[in-house]
């Protein structure tokens, strides 16, 4: 039960935020993504390795994010500081990072290159769609889609890595 609710969780909060930026709900979306990463962590079995993925998470993500908006793979709308990737998808990277040791952790048990294939492919597919609906313009050229696909074939594996690593050796990140 536990796994499906942290992946309802993080379901609801990606249509949340893809609907508030179409609606005009983007500080609702991004109250119910913190009050969803704070129920996290407070039923979390190991909170700080929690917050510490979350945050390498949120910096990988901000990282990647703003550098494909910067070379205009992509652009994303919403709340942000100035060039940076906007708020919402901080918090979706945010509660990402939260289901690699929930709903995902299965990831961790595979050989990373599989990680890696699951990226390459389910990367794209979720920026296509929230551009689909409004949250993003994106031309879905091949060089765009090449761009997102490798940007997620780095970092999905980097993360279930890290996840492995932190919650293996929960004391070897300090």
């Amino acid at each position: 039960m536990r796994l499906f609710i942290n992946a309802l969780g993080f379901q609801t909060a990606w249509w949340a935020c893809i609907a508030g930026i179409g609606l005009g709900l983007e500080i609702p979306a991004l109250v119910y993504c913190v009050v969803l990463a704070v129920l996290h962590l407070s039923f979390a079995m190991q909170p700080w390795s929690e917050a510490k993925l979350a945050a390498i998470a949120l910096v990988t993500g901000v990282l990647a994010d703003t550098f494909l908006q910067m070379v205009n793979v992509i652009n994303f709308y919403g709340w942000a500081l100035g060039p940076v990737s906007p708020f919402w998808l901080w918090m979706l990277w945010v509660l990402f990072a939260m289901t690699l040791n929930a709903s995902l952790s299965f990831l961790q048990k595979l050989p990373l290159w599989l990680s890696a294939l699951a990226g390459l492919a389910f990367g794209p597919l979720t920026y296509y769609a929230g551009a689909q609906l409004g949250a993003a313009s994106f031309d879905g050229s091949l060089i765009n889609v090449g761009a997102l696909a490798l940007t997620w074939m780095i970092a999905l594996p980097f993360l279930v890595y890290m996840a492995k690593q932190l919650f293996t050796h929960p004391k070897g990140l300090a």
